[in-house]
């Protein structure tokens, strides 16, 4: 029996667009995308010159193999695209912070999604009403 990768695409992705489907996370999670840089960052420069606020490069040299690599994120900022039925406090299109470590990457079409728990959120980013 020979496997045919062309075939196997052709058959998971023909008839199907963007329009056509949706995600849409379990129980309590939250799907997000991460920004690449953050837009809440607050860059500073001093009077001499110095910059602060400037997240290092995302890539290193690693020591033990001496390949780049991609550095593990700490805490980022997300946006919410969409939540599971049991959420109960993030909606979609609010910015959230959350821990990348702990964000599971979901392959769909390729849009860089990302599902995190409801609970696993550190913070929610709200517009202010007067």
């Amino acid at each position: 029996m020979s496997f045919d990768v062309k075939n196997v695409l052709r058959k998971n992705t023909d008839g199907i667009n963007d329009s056509e489907v949706e995600l849409i996370p379990g129980m309590d999670g939250v799907l997000v995308t991460i920004y690449d840089i953050n837009p809440y960052r607050y860059i500073e420069k001093t009077e001499s010159g110095l910059i602060l606020g400037i997240e290092s490069d995302k890539r290193y040299e690693s020591h033990e193999t001496g390949e780049i690599e991609e550095c593990q994120d700490g805490i980022v900022c997300g946006h919410v695209i969409a939540t599971g039925p049991k959420v109960d406090f993030v909606e979609p299109g609010e910015d959230v912070y959350f821990m990348k470590s702990i964000a599971n990457p979901i392959p769909f079409r390729k849009k860089g999604y990302y599902i995190i728990n409801e609970r696993n959120i550190i913070c929610r980013i709200k517009e202010k009403y007067d």
